[in-house]
């Protein structure tokens, strides 16, 4: 997922200025859960998300490969998002599944950390603890 943001970012301004397909997006004041009856936290910034991949936790591989291929396609777009007034941060922010014990090694390869570079994306990597699945005995 790409988000970018910002206490200033006018985010309706940005979707109507480029051509990328929006998944989401908030606005700073609006209610950040605004259905719920007991969560009333106002969003401080505005801001988006991009689908950069469609693919699963358990996909890692696949996620890297299709984020190396929507920055191939869109990195003027995006670039222009890194440098839209009020954008303070653009993250592309990959999840992965971990397995008790709870240790990993996730490597990003040079093509998209370059095109990441490129295009003033600071990459993140949310893990998510998976218990391991106990296939039965017949």
């Amino acid at each position: 997922m790409l988000r970018a943001g910002g206490g200033n970012f006018n985010a309706d301004c940005f979707i109507a200025s480029v051509p990328l397909i929006i998944d989401s997006m908030w606005r700073k004041g609006e209610r950040r859960f605004p259905n719920s009856t007991s969560n009333e936290q106002i969003n401080e910034s505005s801001g988006i998300r991009i689908v950069a991949s469609e693919a699963s936790f358990s996909e890692l591989q696949q996620q890297i490969e299709d984020a190396i291929s929507f920055l191939q396609i869109n990195l003027e777009n995006v670039k222009r998002l890194s440098s839209f007034p009020g954008v303070e941060w653009l993250v592309l922010d990959f999840g992965a599944e971990i397995y008790p014990p709870g240790w990993s090694s996730f490597t990003f390869p040079p093509a998209l950390l370059s095109l990441s570079g490129q295009a003033g994306i600071s990459l993140c990597l949310s893990v998510y603890p998976t218990e391991n699945e106990v296939e039965a005995d017949a």
